[in-house]
């Protein structure tokens, strides 16, 4: 009799450490989501970029230099995207156009126009990038963070004589007088 109580109890420990542990699991995982939205690809967006004839309603961001940006953002104006890597910029201008006709694109790279859905597929912006992988999250603030994937363009440094632009590891070479750079930094 003894020794079946011992084995009960033994395995109400086990179930009880299994779910201890899932539970704190589960604490942890749901840490690391957040309220991310998608892009929904559409032509639509596209024209409207590539003619200069976006919504004026919308607020309107650039992620890289402002004669070759990588990404353009527009979000509706309860939302902020503006950050050290975003800048705001205004649409329907002279500016806005060469940012649109220069904006950057490699082989393989090719430009799209895109809907911003927020985390219940509502549209709350535009995007025009050729950057395949972005995401974007949504704050409580109604800020909006909008992340290319762009690891080609800048990796780790393979040595501290060569640029930190690479596409993979680069052994310098002591002849050449200037370091070596990617073809496209």
């Amino acid at each position: 009799m003894r020794n079946e109580y011992a084995i009960a109890r033994s395995h109400w420990r086990g179930w009880i450490l299994y779910l201890g542990v899932g539970s704190l699991l589960m604490i942890l995982l749901s840490g690391c989501m957040g309220n991310y939205g998608r892009l929904n690809r559409n032509p639509e967006v596209f024209q409207a970029f590539e003619n200069n004839h976006v919504p004026t309603d919308y607020r309107y961001y650039y992620y890289g230099f402002d004669t070759r940006p990588y990404v353009i953002i527009g979000v509706e104006p309860k939302y902020d995207a503006a950050s050290r890597m975003w800048r705001e910029v205004e649409p329907n201008t002279e500016q806005f156009k060469n940012m649109t006709i220069w904006i950057w694109e490699d082989y393989g790279y090719s430009r799209y126009g895109a809907r911003i859905l927020d985390p219940s597929g509502n549209p709350v912006g535009i995007l025009f990038s050729s950057i395949q992988e972005i995401s974007v999250k949504f704050s409580a603030d109604n800020h909006l963070t909008v992340m290319p994937n762009m690891p080609f363009l800048w990796g780790p440094a393979a040595d501290k004589d060569v640029s930190d632009r690479f596409y993979g590891r680069v052994v310098p070479d002591p002849a050449l007088p200037v370091p070596l750079r990617a073809a496209n930094p």
